[in-house]
């Protein structure tokens, strides 16, 4: 009996496909070619879990990195819609002013910017007064906004008097029983307090020291008062950060930071409709900056913006971006060339299963797509997997960095996922392994299907034109980076394309090397001898085992070059803060003056401290307190011939050496008061320099007036203006002439520090009415001498954050440690990729590695082999690497240590480098250890007893 049956189509064709009345289109059959690919190459990547879990590493790890990297700085920058919460809590708009000129802001000013001038007067608020009681200016903000409870926020610092430790500690300034402020202030145990001596401690402040309970001793201005601690609670800063206490009322003598978070006001408005941007508009008439609720979360087009502050809005936009496609070209030329050699073996080994398709009638292009879908199903895999990595990692680390540091921003700030950099990211990871298994699945079209079948696998015969094409692409790409460098403005385009056919011409090169190597191994041992020749025969599993070692020497080693020159510059250009061994500490208020004292008594007899003291008020002459903005401060400047006292003052009209030397002067330009017998030894004057000292002169050190016999120096006062910073009702009190010690330009390096330009003794500021303010502390031995380290640590422990110790001792390397680092992680890398290749590589060879065995091949043999084999890729792909990066290397010292500077000693501008230094041994320990000890590893890995497979005749 006979049965006829209907065909069926073959496994992943479309029904009825192969019919001879039935057409497929070229599509469906593309499709469908796909398909089963895709479904063998999953199933490759489960049976072979090794070689799939290293070719995930090899991808994953670089993704991971660079994804965590994203993610971490799109979390740190804060954008407007993040600190919300932190500004206002569940409020519609926070609220701060009102300036003397209308204002013109951008949806969020902290990024946009905001400008105003007394030109513009700002409309008067009806109800608003600064002789008002708190309670009635808030009221009238919250009728000019259009509703809702208006409740005041500001902001200070005080000192915890613990013993004899004044530790730094931040107030929010904010009474939350007026509205509910949410997140911005929230209760957790206890109450409210009732007044500036009730406060309420968050998680920050119990770190810091202070007691959930009972009463502390908090200090603003130099005076100490108790306060009652009645509750526990959690708080946000304007910025994200954690406050230690939140306190109803500013407390007496708050210092200059009880302004608040604006100047003269903050308010918070609750409750109320949405403020619209036409609201924030017409609140800037008033001279109010405004962060809106509803403007941050829904910004207006960049039209409404104002012309001036535009392109400021435009660059920050666009930052984020230009990164991500950095980073998504770097890590695509990266990972290509790491991958190379696992797809490359990967290939390799399955050659006879292709061949065998071959036999039964598969395309060239079918056996490709089997290789290129397994790099696409791996590849895939890896690159999620990486993001998703290197995401949980940064969650995790930032979860354990807020919950050991609750003061810190992060603790306001959701983790920012940039699915902008991701979408570029994944894509380019994927494509970097399509690529990588691109190379070995274009050689499937040579496939020598009889040698395969037999277990014969010869590299083709070596193309001479490619490695002239490869020489000539390197030389020129050479050439072009470093021409292109040198250019200050428009070389970038020509870097980028001088360094892509830089490292491809090397590339071309690789077989042609493996080729004069195999050429040259009949001198060598048995071991290194086979080694070499079955590099040289084998091409196309050992030039993408060269290619990615050379790719992770050229970046360690342009990167250690750009170290180095960095460093070298900055050892050239370095200027002593200080006197060799001397010690130095700011205190710049109060506070911090009995906090530095506090340290000092500590420390007892070990250091001999002097004060340093500045001709100026107490206030910082460019940004007083908004109540001090309008109360004339005290100046003392000098005047040289031809010039006056206002310009002097005002250096948008100063010119030459007008305002070279005063209370409003930069770039070391203050007037310093020190003891004579100090100054004296400091600048190592004459014995008859000593005595103009001593009788009222002053040391100048100022190249444009130290010349002059005699300077004439006034004193008054002035008043700032906020809006441009020039000095305005300027009053002369008096004026003097003061005989000039010269110092050399040579003689005031380190020894003029805190921006000093000058020096006169305390008994000459006296006598001639001068104001003088301490702002630094400088520290010696008892014998005078520099301060030991042991010193230095406790005082530094001591001091900590209050005054920034700094011990000058001279220029130190800060980039040793990095290198070191830098060092580890480039070798450690090299290692793997070198164990790696070297491992699919002997997997590979256990046909020839029997045969060795069989022959009589000892197992030292076999481990010399394998050493050889080893050290051979890694030595060949570590000089080459050396040999190109050498080349980007030098480029980018261009653009990194050249520079335009202002010697603030000469007083002369000038270009400074480029500076060149080549870190010839630790790159020579890369390139000697990292083979060595790859080929000491693969020796260990050899087994005692061979697989024995049969041959076929």
């Amino acid at each position: 009996m006979t049965t006829l049956m209907e065909p069926k189509a073959p496994a992943g064709l479309p029904e009825d496909a192969d019919r001879g009345d039935v057409k497929s289109s070229r599509l469906s059959r593309w499709r469908a070619s796909w398909r089963v690919a895709l479904r063998m190459a999953r199933r490759d990547v489960r049976r072979h879990k090794g070689r799939s879990i290293l070719v995930f590493l090899m991808v994953a790890i670089p993704v991971g990195l660079l994804a965590g990297a994203a993610t971490l700085g799109a979390t740190e920058q804060a954008d407007a819609g993040d600190l919300i919460t932190a500004r206002m809590g569940p409020g519609q708009a926070l609220v701060q002013g009102p300036q003397a000129g209308k204002i013109q802001q951008t949806p969020d000013p902290n990024q946009g910017g905001t400008g105003w001038s007394d030109d513009n007067p700002a409309a008067t608020i009806p109800g608003f007064s600064a002789d008002a009681a708190a309670p009635d200016n808030a009221a009238a903000i919250g009728r000019l906004v259009g509703g809702g409870t208006a409740v005041a926020v500001g902001e200070t610092q005080m000192r915890l008097v613990v013993g004899e430790r004044r530790v730094r500690v931040s107030g929010l300034v904010v009474d939350p029983r007026v509205a509910d402020l949410g997140d911005k202030a929230r209760l957790s145990s206890g109450s409210w307090g009732n007044g500036p001596d009730e406060i309420v401690i968050t998680p920050a402040g119990e770190r810091k020291g202070m007691p959930r309970s009972g009463s502390v001793t908090l200090s603003a201005g130099g005076t100490e008062r108790s306060v009652q601690v009645v509750g526990t609670a959690s708080a946000l800063l304007e910025w994200g950060g954690m406050p230690d206490f939140v306190v109803p009322s500013m407390p007496d003598g708050a210092g200059a930071e009880s302004a608040g978070i604006g100047a003269p006001g903050s308010w918070v408005v609750v409750g109320g409709g949405p403020v619209t941007w036409e609201d924030v508009q017409r609140l800037n008439t008033y001279g109010l900056t405004v962060y809106s609720r509803a403007v941050l979360e829904d910004p207006p087009p960049e039209s409404a913006l104002p012309p001036e502050l535009r392109p400021q809005d435009s660059f920050t936009q666009d930052t984020g971006r230009m990164i991500a496609v950095i980073g998504g070209v770097m890590l695509f030329i990266l990972t290509t060339l790491l991958v190379g050699p696992a797809f490359a073996v990967s290939a390799t080994r399955q050659r006879r299963t292709l061949a065998l398709a071959a036999t039964n009638g598969a395309e060239t292009r079918q056996l490709r797509r089997t290789v290129l879908a397994q790099a696409l199903v791996l590849g895939v895999i890896s690159a999620l997997g990486g993001v998703v990595l290197g995401t949980l990692a940064v969650r995790a680390g930032l979860w354990w960095w807020v919950s050991t540091h609750p003061e810190s921003s992060f603790a306001s700030i959701a983790l920012d996922i940039p699915w902008g950099a991701f979408a570029i990211l994944v894509p380019c990871a994927v494509l970097s392994a399509v690529v990588a298994a691109l190379l070995p699945s274009l050689r499937l079209g040579r496939l020598d299907i009889i040698g395969v079948m037999r277990g014969q696998s010869v590299s083709p015969r070596l193309n001479k034109v490619v490695p002239v094409v490869g020489l000539v692409l390197a030389l020129v790409g050479g050439a072009v980076v470093l021409s292109a460098a040198q250019q200050q403005a428009g070389g970038d385009f020509r870097v980028a394309v001088g360094a892509v056919g830089l490292v491809l011409g090397t590339l071309l090169l690789v077989p042609a090397i493996l080729v004069a190597f195999g050429a040259l191994a009949a001198r060598f041992p048995v071991a290194p001898r086979i080694a070499i020749r079955d590099a040289a025969r084998h091409r196309s599993r050992s030039t993408p085992t060269v290619a990615a070692i050379l790719a992770g020497v050229v970046a360690l080693t342009a990167f250690s070059i750009g170290l180095a020159s960095d460093t070298k510059q900055q050892m050239a250009t370095y200027q002593p803060q200080a006197l060799p061994g001397e010690g130095t500490i700011y205190t710049g208020d109060t506070e911090t003056q009995l906090a530095v004292g506090a340290a000092l008594g500590k420390v007892g007899g070990a250091v001999r401290s002097t004060p340093l003291l500045l001709l100026r008020g107490p206030e910082d002459p460019y940004g007083p307190s908004a109540a001090d903005a309008q109360r004339p401060q005290p100046f003392v400047t000098g005047v040289p011939q031809g010039c006056t006292v206002q310009n002097t003052l005002d250096h948008s009209s100063t010119e030459g050496a007008c305002g070279a030397l005063g209370t409003l002067s930069y770039d070391n330009g203050q007037i310093g008061v020190l003891p004579a017998s100090e100054i004296k030894a400091r600048l190592r004057l004459t014995e008859a320099q000593g005595r103009v000292i001593d009788e009222g002169g002053i040391a100048v050190g100022v190249p444009a007036l130290a010349k002059v016999p005699t300077l004439t120096v006034a004193h008054g006062t002035f008043v700032i203006d906020q809006s441009s910073y020039s000095p305005t009702n300027v009053v002369t009190t008096a004026t003097a002439k003061l005989p000039v010690v010269a110092v050399a330009p040579t003689g005031r390096t380190g020894a003029m520090p805190a921006q000093t330009g000058a020096f006169v003794t305390p008994e000459t500021a006296k006598r001639l009415g001068w104001p003088t303010f301490q702002t630094m502390v400088l520290l010696h031995a008892p014998d005078g001498g520099a301060i030991d380290e042991a010193t230095e640590k406790q005082l530094d422990e001591l001091v900590g954050d209050e005054g920034g110790l700094h011990v000058e001792r001279g220029f130190q390397r800060y980039d040793e440690k990095v290198m070191k680092i830098m060092m580890a992680v480039a070798a450690l890398l090299l290692l793997i990729v070198t164990l790696i290749s070297t491992a699919l590589s002997m997997a590979e060879q256990q046909a020839d590695t029997g045969t060795l065995a069989a022959v009589g091949a000892t197992r030292r043999t076999r481990r010399a082999f394998a050493a050889a084999q080893a050290m051979v890729v890694g030595f060949i792909g570590a000089v080459l690497g050396i040999a190109v990066g050498l080349v980007p290397g030098i480029a980018i010292t261009y653009p990194l240590t050249r520079s335009y500077e202002y010697d603030s000693v000469t007083g002369v501008d000038h270009v400074t480098g480029p500076y060149l230094a080549i870190p010839w041994t630790p790159l020579l320990l890369v390139v000697l250890g990292v083979p060595l000890l790859a080929g000491a590893l693969s020796a260990l890995a050899i087994r005692r007893a061979p697989a024995m497979t049969r041959r076929a005749d």
